[in-house]
């Protein structure tokens, strides 16, 4: 043949091409439905008030006073307790675990309540001894934070 030689380049399929679309497709929404319970486990909420829980009852066993996280109308606070009467101690806010407004509490009383609500009564209370009053933190209706008596803090999700 001359200088005009036709070559002929395969090119893909229509056919080929729609069956890779869908099989990305498929597999991206696996991985896109499996990584929203990754995403819940994983968010920060859960360190966070694991670390603020574990600073409290260190901070209880260290000091030798019972210390109490309140939470209520808004705001939370710690506070020890000396002479029959808690007193409000100084922490700077951001150590504090950032409460959504759907999460829901529970304190050794069994009284479920949210961040909005008014209450006097602290929310956990850490004794020197390393105890605890106990209670739980529902962060959304997978997962919920159970502290028990000892200060342990597990992690329970709803899923199982």
């Amino acid at each position: 043949m001359g200088y005009r030689e036709i070559t002929v380049q395969r090119g893909f399929t229509l056919i080929e091409l729609i069956i890779v679309l869908m099989l990305m497709g498929l597999i991206s929404t696996i991985v896109l439905t499996n990584s929203s319970f990754l995403q819940k486990y994983d968010s920060d909420q859960i360190e966070a008030y694991r670390n603020f829980i574990n600073y409290l009852s260190e901070e209880s066993a260290l000091t030798q006073k019972s210390t109490a996280w309140f939470i209520g109308s808004g705001s939370q606070s710690i506070a020890s307790f000396q002479n029959g009467k808690w007193h409000s101690e100084n922490l700077s806010s951001s150590l504090y675990p950032s409460i959504n407004q759907t999460t829901q509490f529970r304190d050794s009383e069994g009284s479920i309540f949210s961040w909005q609500d008014a209450r006097e009564n602290p929310f956990l209370v850490f004794y020197p001894s390393g105890q605890s009053s106990g209670g739980s933190i529902e962060l959304d209706q997978n997962f919920t934070i159970e502290i028990d008596m000892f200060s342990s803090v597990a992690i329970v999700s709803q899923d199982q």
